[in-house]
């Protein structure tokens, strides 16, 4: 897994001003130790933000990391 996602948890901590269109929806940590807020698009997009830069993430990638995150 490339992700690790916690739903829920403090996004503004990563990001106090979430871009039009999206939704913070918890945190993201990649295996590099890299960690934002996860946002979701409307368009059904994912992307990670930190301050004010925005990295798009591999929506099937983030899909499994929030599948295991209800499952623990």
């Amino acid at each position: 897994m490339n992700y690790i996602v916690e739903i829920g948890a403090p996004a503004q901590l990563y990001a106090r001003a979430v871009p039009t269109g999206a939704v913070a929806v918890g945190i993201v940590r990649k295996k590099t130790g890299e960690t934002g807020a996860l946002l979701r698009f409307r368009d059904g997009a994912y992307a990670q933000m930190n301050g004010l830069v925005l990295r798009p993430l591999n929506r099937r990638d983030v899909l499994r990391a929030m599948q295991a995150a209800i499952r623990t």
